[in-house]
């Protein structure tokens, strides 16, 4: 795995939290970065003959989501942040969002 052999019969687990922060592939892999390419060695909806059934459905929500909000929210201003340790996710528990209108 990445070059390391595991021994016979070694368990492995993945941690979907510590996804795409790889500083070996993504520079600055904190930063939250919306240009970024993702889809490079991106795991989250599987690949080839194990590609995810409801990628299709996501990609339908996601762009409905956006999009409505696109065209309601002029901008947005996070005021308060609290992250939650968690050992499969990444990301923050508690957010608290001052909202412009169109």
């Amino acid at each position: 795995m990445d070059g390391i052999t595991l021994p016979a019969e070694s368990r492995a687990i993945v941690f979907y939290g510590a996804a795409n922060r790889d500083r070996r592939k993504f520079p600055d892999p904190h930063r939250f970065d919306v240009a970024r390419n993702n889809s490079v060695n991106h795991l989250a909806f599987g690949g080839g003959p194990h590609t995810c059934a409801g990628i299709n459905l996501a990609r339908l929500e996601m762009k409905a989501i956006f999009s409505s909000l696109a065209r309601m929210v002029k901008r947005f201003h996070v005021e308060h942040q609290e992250r939650i340790v968690n050992n499969v996710l990444r990301g923050f528990a508690r957010l608290n969002v001052s909202i412009e209108r169109q």
